[in-house]
């Protein structure tokens, strides 16, 4: 109870005891102030409110105490604040169970949601599961039923090998019981009436004093054919001689192996241990016999005529890889220790290889001895006509060295051939060949003699005169003369000159230096090349056509010199086909055949596609396949073919001989590159005015007073290529001459990246984006694009195709493309002018001239060129960083430089084009240091 509310007397004051307590009844009036109608005690307005607050109800408490109210006007006043205080109370309480049952209700639904989604993942999760289980078990059936099958499939096997063991020992053990039956009943003695049975013992120990001497020299004899044979056997073993070896060796090293007399002598005890060759035969014929199938085997493209080609040759191949193989199971079956009774099937076999080998290569050899005959006696002329060309010629004692290396080499040919066909056989066919070659030679030399005489136009001087005529072609339209199509008339030398024009030795030198390789295309062909191609064969069909004997004969003379040069070149002398091929391209024998009319191209395009198949490259195959099959088309045109697939093989050798020769190129390239500019100074086909120079602005652009000679050279070679001003042929120095094509390609790279740059850039900028982020598709499609062929709207497509723009954003995008795309073209135009002049010069055989480029090659928009600028300044520091610390710095950081400039998406670019530059520089410095230390000197 409150001790501030007055107490009546005789009144308990505690309310919460259970008595209920007395009180007074107010008089009418000042109960009808307290006890209102129920209908207007719950008012909102702001002065129920305030009448029914405490403060209200005890202002007017106060002022009826004040008053002197009676006593009762204070419990009521209590009363009522406890009855509102405890309604609030009970309104809160239902409020706050009214909040709590909603918050259950909420919690309860979510709880159930959450529930089923758990539930429906779980059960997707468990018909997953299922399915997967069900593909395992079926997979699982499948092995099982698999392994099952192979199970009972080895176990038949098996037990099929089984059965047969037991048979084969059950044939073994009968064989064996039957041999002791025989020995048993030949050893015992017949039986009398007179012996017991116990005196049958006495026979072993008679038997055994009998034979004891017999019996201790078939034990020796047994162990020293075994003492013999593992003598023989180790031997042949020592010389480590199979198909595997035999094949890893050449087949010059193979020859010299087989014919040694070690391996002859170990081979032929090997053959005689075996059986395969009696005692008392003579080794030297069939030992030799056999080892040539070694020979064959590991190498049928050198020793068969026809490189096996050829039906007959093809058997022999066969045979005696029959008789190897069944060789090699021989030796391995000595080798194991096996029984000789296991033996005795693997010699029949071999007795009966090594037989058929022997007669099949006997009827091989019959038939090739006569090709090989030929090709030797014609050697032998061959040599005496060179004796005889050079008898007479006295100067400088030529003719004293030819005697010397040319009889030395007759007496080879000559011992061979009698080897081959006899003495006499061998020495009539040399006489009478020597004899016809000589006659030949004195009618031809008699010819020219009477043809060197003036003499009055025949008719047949009319006639070549008309047909010459015939071949007359109209000029051709005036061309500069750096591409001017030769316009005389196209004449049977001129084959020659279709073929694929080699650089010089320094350019290839100078380009291995720089790659590491070098190889010679065949394309791009020049305008000029082209048109005397088209010339060529138009003059020939007109020769054909017309019937001339005499111009066919020519343009076919000149044809097979020119094939018979160049795949001569691509074989050695002691190649098997070099004889061949010089005997079927025999120019005289061609030239008289097409003179008499006798000349097939069908069967000379036949026998040069056989030939030059056996010669030419895997990667050559199917051209040579389709140009042997297809014989549809025209003869001039067949011919052209023949002269392509010969200038590829003669591309393939000469890459080849570069590939082997790239090491030592390496080594001593720079050199060669010394000595040959060393030279042409000397003999003034140049100066030193353009580099010197070139040295002096570069030395004059540098930033520091005192730089070193590093960082002077690479001022000057990147603003070669990196400078956003004309670069004429006069600003490259005469160091750099052989890499002007190399730097004006790499500047038109250059500045197409600067201008792809620009225009990824300047989109990022209109749309908004991050000039940082990387568009690196967009860059490869646009750095792909050939900038001679393109123009500003293809441009603006391709960007478009990845990023959406307004009208408006593409407009001016178009507009900015049409200004930074002329000077990368321009760029792109003198490299590639700078190219084609260098493939005019390397064809016509003349000196390369860098021609007067475009001036086109500058960039007027400031994004374009501050981006040159960056990029200038970056490549510079990167040529001249001295260590290798600043070197990796200015590389790690070539990303960040990049991305901050506008360009990040050309990273790889970039270090392809400091690689490409140091290169140069390596090269340049290491071939020319000499005159840039005295452009040092002189600045100094």
């Amino acid at each position: 109870m409150d001790p501030t509310i007055p107490t009546i007397e005789g009144v308990e004051p505690d309310l919460e005891m259970n008595d209920a307590p007395t009180y007074v009844e107010p008089p009418a009036r000042i109960a009808a102030r307290f006890y209102r109608r129920s209908s207007s005690r719950r008012r909102s307005s702001a002065n129920s409110s305030r009448r029914s607050s405490l403060s209200s109800i005890h202002s007017h408490s106060s002022a009826l105490s004040s008053h002197g109210g009676p006593r009762s006007t204070h419990i009521a006043q209590h009363l009522r604040r406890a009855s509102i205080i405890e309604s609030r109370k009970a309104r809160l309480a239902d409020r706050a169970a009214h909040a709590e049952q909603v918050r259950l209700r909420a919690a309860a639904a979510k709880a159930a949601q959450r529930v089923s989604y758990s539930e429906e993942k779980a059960l997707a999760a468990q018909a997953a599961r299922e399915k997967l289980l069900a593909d395992i078990a079926a997979r699982c059936e499948e092995e099982v039923r698999r392994a099952k099958k192979v199970a009972e499939e080895t176990k038949e096997k098996r037990a099929a090998e089984m059965a047969r063991l037991k048979e084969e020992m059950a044939e073994k053990y009968a064989e064996a019981d039957r041999r002791r039956t025989v020995y048993q009943q030949g050893m015992r003695r017949p039986r009398t009436t007179s012996l017991a049975a116990v005196e049958e013992k006495k026979v072993a120990p008679a038997a055994l004093k009998r034979s004891d001497r017999i019996y201790a020299a078939k034990v020796i004899q047994r162990s020293w054919r075994r003492h013999r044979t593992r003598k023989t056997l180790a031997d042949f073993s020592a010389l480590e001689l199979n198909l595997t070896r035999a094949r890893t060796l050449t087949f010059e090293d193979l020859t010299r192996f087989i014919s040694e007399e070690r391996t002859t002598a170990a081979t032929a005890s090997i053959l005689k241990s075996l059986g395969v060759m009696d005692a008392d035969q003579g080794s030297s014929g069939t030992v030799r016999v056999f080892l040539s199938g070694y020979l064959i085997v590991a190498h049928p493209m050198q020793a068969f005529s026809h490189g096996g080609s050829q039906p007959q040759e093809q058997a022999v191949l066969t045979k005696a890889g029959s008789l190897v193989d069944t060789f090699e199971a021989c030796i391995k079956i000595l080798n194991s220790g096996q029984p000789p009774a296991s033996l005795q099937s693997s010699k029949e076999a071999l007795s009966f290889a090594l037989n058929d080998f022997t007669s099949t290569f006997h009827a091989w050899k019959s038939q090739d001895l006569g090709v090989l005959v030929d090709i030797m006696v014609n050697s032998f002329v061959n040599l005496d006509l060179i004796l005889q060309t050079t008898k007479n010629d006295q100067d400088g004692h030529v003719a004293k060295d030819y005697l010397d290396a040319v009889r030395q080499e007759q007496i080879k040919l000559l011992a061979h051939l009698k080897r081959l066909a006899g003495p006499e056989e061998a020495l009539s066919r040399v006489r009478v060949a020597v004899r016809k070659a000589r006659k030949r030679r004195a009618s031809e030399m008699r010819q020219k003699g009477i043809e060197q005489v003036p003499r009055v136009s025949t008719a047949v001087n009319e006639d070549a005169a008309a047909a010459s005529g015939a071949l007359m072609t109209p000029p051709a339209t005036p061309r500069p003369a750096q591409q001017s199509v030769d316009t005389r008339i196209p004449n049977a030398d001129s084959l020659s000159e279709i073929m694929t024009v080699l650089p010089s030795n320094r350019e290839i030198a100078h380009e291995i230096l720089i790659n590491g390789s070098f190889e010679v295309q065949q394309r791009p062909w020049t305008n000029a090349h082209k048109g005397l191609v088209d010339l060529l064969r138009t003059s020939m069909r007109d020769s054909m056509q017309s019937g001339s004997n005499g111009a066919a004969a020519r343009w076919t003379h000149s044809m097979a010199i020119l094939i018979r040069e160049k795949l001569m070149n691509l074989i050695s002398p002691r190649h098997p086909l070099y004889d061949r091929i010089d005997g079927l391209l025999d120019p005289q024998l061609i030239a008289q055949q097409s003179r008499n009319g006798m000349f097939s191209y069908e069967s000379f395009f036949g026998n040069l596609a056989g030939l030059i198949s056996q010669i030419c490259s895997p990667g050559r195959d199917e051209l040579v396949k389709n140009f042997a099959t297809n014989a549809t088309g025209d003869t001039i045109d067949r011919l052209f073919q023949l002269i392509n697939i010969v200038d590829l093989m003669t591309l393939d050798h000469v890459n080849f001989q570069f590939r082997l020769a790239s090491q030592a190129v390496l080594e001593h390239g720079h050199e060669h590159e010394m000595a040959s500019f060393e030279r042409d100074l000397h003999q003034g086909v140049h100066t030193l005015e353009r580099t010197r120079r070139w040295w002096a602005d570069a030395k004059s652009m540098t930033s520091t007073q005192n730089a070193s000679g590093n960082a002077i050279y690479a001022k000057g070679l990147s603003d070669l290529v990196l400078r956003n001003s004309h670069l004429s042929s006069t600003d490259l120095p005469e160091t750099l001459q052989l890499d002007s094509v190399r730097l004006l390609k790499l500047r038109a790279r250059v500045f197409q990246m600067i201008a792809v740059s620009s225009v990824l850039l300047t989109t990022k900028i209109r749309l908004r984006r991050n000039r940082e982020s990387l568009w690196t598709e967009d860059a490869d499609r646009l750095m792909s694009l050939d900038l001679l062929t393109v123009d500003s709207d293809r441009v603006v497509s391709l960007v478009e195709s990845s990023h959406m723009m307004p009208e408006s954003t593409k407009e001016g995008l178009s507009n900015f493309v049409g200004r930074v795309l002329p000077a990368a073209v321009a760029a792109a135009r003198n490299a590639s002018v700078a190219e084609q002049a260098r493939q005019d010069a390397f064809h016509s055989h003349g000196t390369y001239i860098t021609p007067e480029t475009s001036r086109g090659d500058v960039f007027s928009e400031q994004i374009s060129s501050f981006l040159l600028k960056s990029l200038r300044e970056h490549v510079f520091a990167r040529l001249a960083a001295n260590g290798t610390a600043e070197r990796v710095r200015t590389s790690t950081s070539a990303a960040e430089v990049l991305a901050r400039a506008g360009m990040p998406e050309f990273l790889g670019e970039v270090n392809r084009l400091v690689d490409s530059l140091d290169k140069i520089r390596s090269v340049d410095l290491k071939s020319h240091e000499k005159w840039y230390d005295l452009l040092v000197a002189e600045a100094a």
